[in-house]
Parts: C-alpha cells; structure tokens; sequence
C-alpha cells in the first residue's frame, strides 16, 4: 500500500498542527487535521475585522526563525521589519528606547541605558558576563531549530542565574518587565530559555521581523495550502492505543482509523487525549508549564501612542503593554486607521479571564490611563471601531528547568514504544512559533518516512 493511502490523523490546529499538515501534503499524503474551536490558528491565530488584521497571540517573529523564514517563502509572504520603539514607565518617568543599529546610535542611547539600569557599575559588569555567556553559547541559546539548548538545560532557574551572575535589582526590574509581559514569574522559568530571550529578543531587537500583515498571517496562508484537509470545530476525544500502536481516534462519538496519529495540542493536554500514553512519558510531559494571557485589540480612528511609538512597558507593575501594531505594519489597518493592542499576562491574567469581554476591556484600558504616555490618545471605554478580547489560558511555554532533558526523553522513547504516534507543539523545541513550526514539520517528516518505509 502506498504511503499516500494511509490515513494521518493531526490533533490541533495550531501552528504545529498546520505546518504537519503542510508537509504531508507536500509528501504526497492527505492528513485529516482535527481543531476544536472553530478556526485553526491557535497561538499564532489571525482574526480579520473590517479590513483590519489582527494578531491574537503571537506578533513577531526573532531572528534565529529559521524554519519559519523558509516556510513564509515557500508561502509567499513577504516580511518586514519590526521597530521596536518603546517606551518604559520606570520610577514615575519616561524613557523611550529605540534599537541601535549603529556605534553612534549606541551612544545617542546612554541615556536611555542608564535609565533601564544598564550602566552602574555592577549592572555592566553582570550585563558583559551575561553577554559573554551567551557568546559563548551562541549555538544554544537561539530559537533555530538546529539549537542545542538542550545541552545547557539544568536544574537552575532564571532567578538563581540573575543571583549567580550578580545582576542588580535596578537591571532585573527591566528584564522582568520586558520577559514577564506575556509571560508569568520569569524567576521561576528555567535560566536557558530566559536567555534565549534575552539574546534574541531585547539584545537584537533591531533583528525581529514580521509579515505585512501581521503574523497571524503565517496561518491563514498554511490553512489555505491546507484546503479540505481541515476540520474545524471538530474536537478530538481520545486516540485508541492498542499493542503498542496507534490505531485511531475518537471524534464527535464516532472513531475514525489511522495508520498515524500527529498529537500537536498544548503539553498540558496530551495526556487527557492520549491516555495510554506510557507512563515515562506522561511524567516528562508534566515538566511542562504555561503562562496565561489576556489581549484587547481595539481598532482605532487614530494613533493611540505617541508618534513612532510601537509599544509601551510597565516593569514596575501589571498595567498592560500597549502596542500601536498599525505603526508598524501600516498594512494591517484600513488607511488612516491604526490599532491597540493591550496585552497583560501573569496573575492579572488569570484575575481577568472568567469575566466578560467589555468588562475586561474596562479593566485593562482603566489600568493604562493610570500613568498614559506623553502625547498618548488612549481611548474611552465607549470609543473604538471594534474591540476584540481572546484570552490564553496556555499563552506562552515556561519552560521551567530541566524541560529540555524531560522533551528530550518523550523524543527518544516516544518513537520506540508507539511508533506511529508523534508529538508536536512548540514544546518539542524552543517554545515559540519557530519551535512549533519546526517540530509540525519534523513530526510529519517522521511519519511520512514511517509509512513510506511499511
């Protein structure tokens, strides 16, 4: 029988999901890709309202995207690059940064530097020892699917690295801010990962790239190559395991047989649906853990931030981060139009998921005018063209210490003991879209090797 008669089941519609259903297609294999809500996307998902495009979750793509960057190509999607010009409300002032691309332009921001507490002099001496980490470690500490930040992962957390490297409660103040603004407690995340932030994000946030459109883009262009293989709103029960194999999976009541199953659902919820999962690798998916999220997006009949302005952080609080996409994608608002996005994660989070949309669109604008920037136009709770409110109770992979060493051991085994059974999501690589990307395409790699072999 030929691989391309052979029936592959993908669980999740996310960027993993999508991207494992993408390379089937291109292997000549027409995958079924299961999705619960009634749209794929997920964390990566993009809503259109009004000629408006909207990023729900992710809204940028670093420099080390390596998979991501030649899928967007294969796409078409062209890209762009974004201005992280951002303002920072810290001890009651206001400092704007903007990424310096040149020697000069590096010392016409000293001034901001100083006052993000790069420049004491034990925040430099941290800071280059931080730096020289990271130089040193370059081939792991990046989001590439090639990167070797397994090999680095260990029992320390984030905080025990700041406290081991010396850095001063001025300088940890900024990278809390900047870390923890989708995220949860960065302290308790472990130290690789938060420096693979570090380094690919605040350190070459002149490097970060996006789509026209906005990111969410990426989906809807894998959805389109995806065409009929997708089923929305179809959640996927249980996948049956019988003898060591995969032998389908249970929707709306009925079972559908598989000769492969792609499992690309959050960690957190791979052991609800496959339950007879081995126990090895049931304990090392719960070495996994998520932040939660929350995100306004109104659109707007002007600029809400100062001009130039693309974001605005409080690292000294939970007020939200405020972007102004459309300052940098003017594509992804109709002309003379512009957006706010507000975005707060951590405990503030999860205070505000359980009540409903206005109410959260109130609470989050009234925490923003608290301390607005100079210049800003912040809207009125009765203003705007639209207002959309998603809520991420798994927004963003953690990864806590030793997470890389646990997905690890699920790679090994996984293969041995269900051979026609893979994981997917961005868990599988260094959390991000590039990970998700990459492990989608890995996993149905995999498989198709698997079933062309049988």
């Amino acid at each position: 029988m030929s691989p391309n008669s052979k029936r592959v089941v993908i669980i999740g519609g996310g960027p993993a999901g999508l991207s494992a259903a993408y390379t089937l297609k291109k292997r000549g294999i027409s995958p079924i890709l299961f999705e619960a809500n009634d749209r794929v996307g997920g964390r990566l998902g993009g809503d259109r309202v009004d000629g408006f495009h909207i990023d729900e979750g992710a809204d940028f793509f670093c420099s080390s995207y390596d998979v991501t960057f030649r899928i967007c190509q294969e796409l078409g999607l062209p890209l762009v690059k974004s201005q992280m010009n951002l303002g920072w409300y810290l001890n009651g002032k206001w400092v704007r940064t903007t990424p310096p691309t040149s020697l000069s332009a590096f010392f016409s921001s000293l001034a901001p530097l100083r006052a993000l507490g790069f420049l004491s002099p034990s925040a430099a001496v941290a800071s280059m020892k931080l730096l020289r980490h990271n130089r040193q470690q370059a081939d792991c500490v990046n989001f590439s699917s090639t990167s070797r930040i397994a090999e680095i992962d260990s029992n320390e957390s984030f905080g025990q690295y700041m406290d081991r490297v010396g850095i001063p409660q001025s300088l940890r103040k900024t990278f809390r801010g900047f870390l923890e603004m989708t995220m949860g407690d960065v302290d308790d995340a472990g130290a690789a990962y938060m420096r693979t932030y570090l380094a690919d994000i605040l350190f070459n946030s002149h490097k970060l790239y996006i789509p026209e459109k906005g990111a969410g883009e990426l989906s809807h262009a894998l959805a389109r190559a995806c065409g009929d293989a997708i089923r929305p709103s179809t959640p996927v029960r249980n996948v049956a395991v019988k003898s060591g194999a995969v032998t389908g999976v249970a929707v709306e009541g009925d079972t559908v047989e598989a000769d492969a199953v792609i499992c690309a659902v959050p960690a957190t919820r791979v052991s609800e649906i496959i339950p007879a999962l081995p126990e090895d690798i049931h304990e090392s998916l719960g070495a996994v853990t998520y932040s939660s999220g929350c995100r306004v997006v109104m659109g707007l009949d002007r600029p809400p931030l100062p001009s130039g302005w693309y974001g605005v952080l409080y690292p000294e609080d939970e007020t939200p981060l405020l972007l102004d996409r459309s300052s940098n994608l003017p594509s992804c608002a109709p002309p003379g139009k512009s957006t706010l996005d507000l975005l707060v994660g951590r405990e503030r989070a999860r205070e505000l998921i359980p009540l409903g949309d206005e109410e959260i669109k109130h609470e989050m604008l009234k925490d923003a005018r608290k301390n607005p920037p100079p210049g800003s136009d912040l809207p009125e709770d009765d203003e705007g063209l639209f207002t959309r409110v998603y809520r991420w109770k798994e927004a963003v992979c953690m990864a806590p210490p030793g997470m890389f060493a646990a997905m690890d051991n699920v790679r090994r085994n996984l293969s041995r003991q269900i051979p026609n059974l893979a994981l997917a999501g961005d868990y599988m690589g260094v959390p991000s879209v590039n990970g998700a990307v990459a492990s989608g395409i890995s996993a149905a790699e995999d498989i198709a090797e698997q079933l062309t072999a049988s």
